[in-house]
């Protein structure tokens, strides 16, 4: 095609290192976590972006994943889900705090004002 040589077809393969052999695989470290929180009657909480998983709804997304960064395996967290929800309702109730702070200060402004 257009006048170029023909390269040879290289399998991607052959251009990562052997991934599989140079430590536990992602679906092994993954049933570590998954066994450990079904065991202790827990979840799965992935504290980077917050996200509570119950062990099921974990091994269903992740299961079919061979690379997943082992670091970020490390990362999770097995926990009680009602500490989820105790730092809601800590959250929730500094939101509703800042925002009684800001409705005073809208009333407060507008007393003041002469119309």
């Amino acid at each position: 095609m257009g006048g170029r040589p023909e390269k040879p077809h290289k399998p991607l393969l052959g251009y990562i290192p052997n991934y599989i052999e140079s430590g536990p695989r992602s679906i092994d470290l993954i049933r570590i976590v998954v066994n450990k929180a079904n065991a202790k009657r827990l979840w799965i909480f992935e504290p980077k972006v917050k996200r509570w998983w119950t062990p099921e709804e974990f091994m269903s997304q992740y299961e079919r994943f061979e690379n997943l960064d082992p670091k970020w395996i490390e990362n999770l967290q097995v926990r009680d889900p009602l500490e989820g929800i105790e730092a809601a309702d800590v959250q929730i109730k500094s939101i509703l705090d800042r925002k009684a702070i800001l409705i005073q200060k809208i009333v407060d402004y507008w007393k003041g004002k002469k119309c």
